[in-house]
C-alpha cells in the first residue's frame, strides 16, 4: 500500500475521493509511493493545497496531481461545465483546475530547489462515478480516468501508464525533464519533494493552546509528528515516548480524532490520570470530537462501578489505589453497567496509568484486551513518572502485557521557547536533550532568583508578576506552581488581603492569577509560570517535579529557589 498523508480519509469526503483513496491504500504495487491528500482537519494555506485532491509521488516516474469529481453526470457545452445537479456552471473546468494546481506545485518546489524542475509532473482528472468520452485539445485522452478505466485495472497500473505517456510526450519534444527520470525521481528526491510539500497540506488544532492572543491558534505538525501519526495508523498497538513539550497530548488528541473522522472506530476513548488535564481534554474534545469518551480515568471508573461501590469504600485510603478499579471490574464482569467494550483506547500521560489495577480494568474494557486490541500510549516514562514511580515501567509493561507493541520516540520541543528549553535541559537534567526546538528565541531569558525567607520569595515573585503584567500579559496568563499542597506561595497570596481577589486555585477564572501544585498541573501549560517553594533537591522525586514545572511555561518563566540550592545550581551549570 502507498504511504498516505494524512493516513485517513474523512467521512465527509466525496465518494470519489474515498474510492480513490481506498484503491491507493490497498494496491500492493503502490507500496513505495507517497500520496498527499486533503483531509477535513486540514487547513489549506494556498491554491496548491486547496485545489489538489491528491498528489501522487511515484519513485522512478514522477508526480501526478489528481482532481477527483464524484458527479454521476458531466455535460460540457458552450456555457461551460455542468457537473451533476449543481446549478452553477463551472467556466474553468476540472482539467484546468488540475493543471493549475500542478503548475502551482511545480513553481513552489522549484522556489525551494530549482532542481525539482527536472521532475516529471502531470495532472489528471478522475470521474469516479461516470464514463467520460468527451475529447478536446485542452487535454490528452490519457489524462482522463473515468469509471470504466478505474474499475478495469489496478490504480498503480493506471497512474504509471499516465506518467509514462507524459514522459514520452516530453521526450518527443526533447525536453530535459524527460531524460533520466529514474534519477530525477529517485526515492531520495521523492522524499525531498514530500518533505517540501506536506507542511502545506496539513496542520492540526492544538488541544492545549491557552493564550490565543499571543499564540497561533494552529500548531503545525513537525516531520517527526507526521511520522508518528503514520505509525499510529499502521500499528494497532503503539507506545510514543518523549520528554515534556514534545507534543504528546497534541498527538494523542489527533490520533483519536483521525480514527473517528475516518470511521475506523465506533466506540473509542481517551483517558489520563490527572484530573485537571482530564477536564481540559474533555472540554476540547467536546468541540473537536463530540460524543467520544475523553477525560479522567477515575471519573470513568466511578461511572462503571456505580452500585458496586460499597458503603465506606470512599473513606478507605486505598479507594483510588485499587478498590475503585476492583469494583469497576466486578461491574464489567457482571455486565451490570451494560458496558460496550471500547474498540480503540488512547492513554495520555500514560506513565501515570501503568498500575496493575488500572491496566486490569483497561484490559477488560478494550475489545481484544491490551495484548490484541487497538490502543496508543503517549508518555514520558522516565522524567515524569511521579505517580507510579517505577511500579511498572514501559519495558515491564511490554514484556508482561503486550510483547507485540511498537515504540516511537519523540524528541522535538514544540512548546517552549529556545531560552526556556535550555533551562529545562540544564536545570531539569534532561538526558538526552531535545534534538531541536521549534519555537524561535524571543530574547526573554528565564529569571532565576534565590530567597532565604518566605517573605523575600513573596516580594520577588510579586515583582516578577507585576513586570509580566506591564509587558502586556493578562492575570489569567499567570500561574504559580509549587511542589507543596499546603503552605505554598500561591496559598499565602490567596490569604493576603491585598491579593485574595486577584488569585485562586487553577483554573481561577477570568482576570485572576492561578496557583496549583506541579503534580496537579502535569500535562498542561501556561503562558507565564512561576516555580516557587523549592527548598531542597535531594531526591529523584523532587528533581522530577522541578523538571515538570520548568517545562510548563510557554513565554515567561520565573524560578524562585531557596538559597540552600545555590550549590545545586552551580553544580549543573
Amino acid at each position: 500500500m502507498a504511504r498516505l498523508i494524512p493516513s485517513t480519509c474523512p467521512s465527509s469526503a466525496p465518494p470519489g475521493e474515498k474510492e480513490f483513496f481506498r484503491r491507493l491504500r490497498d494496491d500492493p504495487d503502490a507500496s513505495n509511493w507517497i500520496v498527499l491528500h486533503s483531509l477535513d482537519l486540514a487547513r489549506h494555506l494556498n491554491n496548491v493545497a486547496g485545489e489538489a485532491d491528491f498528489v501522487v509521488i511515484v519513485p522512478g516516474y514522477g508526480v501526478l496531481v489528481v482532481e477527483v469529481k464524484s458527479h454521476r453526470t458531466v455535460v460540457v457545452d458552450d456555457d461551460g461545465w455542468h457537473l451533476g445537479h449543481n446549478p452553477v456552471v463551472d467556466l474553468r473546468g476540472p482539467f484546468k483546475q488540475a493543471s493549475e494546481a500542478m503548475h502551482s506545485i511545480r513553481k513552489y518546489l522549484m522556489a525551494i530547489d530549482p532542481s525539482f524542475g527536472s521532475l516529471v509532473m502531470w495532472s489528471v482528472v478522475c470521474f469516479s462515478h461516470c464514463d467520460f468520452r468527451q475529447k478536446s485539445p485542452e487535454w490528452h485522452d490519457w489524462q482522463v480516468i473515468d469509471r470504466s478505466r478505474l474499475t478495469r485495472a489496478p490504480i498503480s497500473r493506471i497512474i504509471i501508464g499516465i506518467l509514462s505517456k507524459g514522459r514520452a510526450l516530453l521526450e518527443s519534444k526533447n525536453l530535459p525533464c524527460a531524460r533520466e527520470t529514474e534519477k530525477h525521481a529517485s526515492k531520495d528526491r521523492c522524499e525531498a519533494a514530500c518533505c517540501a510539500l506536506r507542511p502545506r497540506f496539513e496542520i492540526a488544532m492544538s488541544p492545549k493552546a491557552r493564550r490565543r492572543e499571543l499564540d497561533e491558534n494552529l500548531l503545525s505538525l513537525t516531520e517527526e509528528q507526521f511520522t508518528a501519526l503514520d505509525q499510529s495508523s499502521l500499528n494497532p498497538r503503539m507506545i510514543f515516548s518523549g520528554p515534556a513539550g514534545s507534543g504528546k497530548t497534541v498527538l494523542a488528541m489527533e490520533a483519536l480524532r483521525r480514527k473517528v473522522v475516518s470511521q475506523e472506530v465506533t466506540n473509542p476513548a481517551l483517558f489520563c490520570y490527572n484530573k485537571l488535564l482530564g477536564a481540559d481534554l474533555s472540554r476540547r474534545a467536546a468541540d473537536a470530537i463530540p460524543g467520544v469518551r475523553v477525560g479522567h480515568i477515575d471519573s470513568w471508573l466511578s461511572e462503571v462501578a456505580g452500585s458496586q461501590i460499597m458503603p465506606g469504600d470512599r473513606n478507605d485510603p486505598d479507594f483510588f489505589n485499587g478498590i475503585l478499579a476492583s469494583r469497576a471490574i466486578d461491574a464489567l464482569l457482571s455486565d451490570s453497567a451494560g458496558f460496550k467494550p471500547f474498540d480503540f483506547i488512547v492513554l495520555d500521560e500514560a506513565q501515570d496509568l501503568l498500575k496493575p489495577h488500572l491496566l486490569d480494568v483497561l484490559d477488560l474494557a478494550l475489545d481484544g484486551g491490551l495484548s490484541a486490541g487497538r490502543w496508543c500510549m503517549f508518555g514520558d516514562f522516565v522524567g515524569q513518572d511521579i505517580f507510579c514511580q517505577g511500579t511498572m515501567g514501559m519495558e515491564r509493561f511490554i514484556e508482561e502485557r503486550c510483547p507485540s507493541a511498537s515504540r516511537f520516540l519523540l524528541n522535538t520541543n514544540c512548546r517552549n521557547t529556545r531560552a526556556i528549553s535550555e533551562y529545562i535541559v540544564t536545570l531539569g537534567k534532561l538526558t538526552p536533550p531535545y534534538s531541536r526546538v521549534l519555537r524561535p528565541d524571543d530574547r526573554m531569558d528565564p529569571e532565576l532568583e534565590f530567597w532565604s525567607r518566605s517573605e523575600e520569595q513573596k516580594t520577588k515573585a510579586i515583582t516578577f508578576i507585576e513586570a509580566c503584567l506591564s509587558d502586556g500579559f493578562k492575570a489569567g496568563d499567570i500561574l504559580l506552581l509549587s511542589p507543596k499542597g499546603k503552605g505554598s506561595l500561591g496559598k499565602k497570596l490567596e490569604e493576603d488581603p491585598h491579593w485574595s481577589r486577584r488569585i485562586g486555585p487553577y483554573p481561577a477564572g477570568v482576570g485572576k492569577i492561578s496557583h496549583a501544585t506541579i503534580q496537579g498541573f502535569k500535562g498542561l501549560e501556561a503562558p507565564v509560570v512561576l516555580i516557587t517553594d523549592f527548598d531542597a533537591m535531594d531526591n529523584s522525586h523532587q528533581q522530577s517535579l522541578f523538571y515538570i514545572g520548568l517545562s510548563r511555561a510557554l513565554h515567561r518563566l520565573g524560578i524562585f529557589l531557596h538559597e540552600d540550592l545555590k550549590l545545586f545550581v552551580r553544580s549543573i551549570i
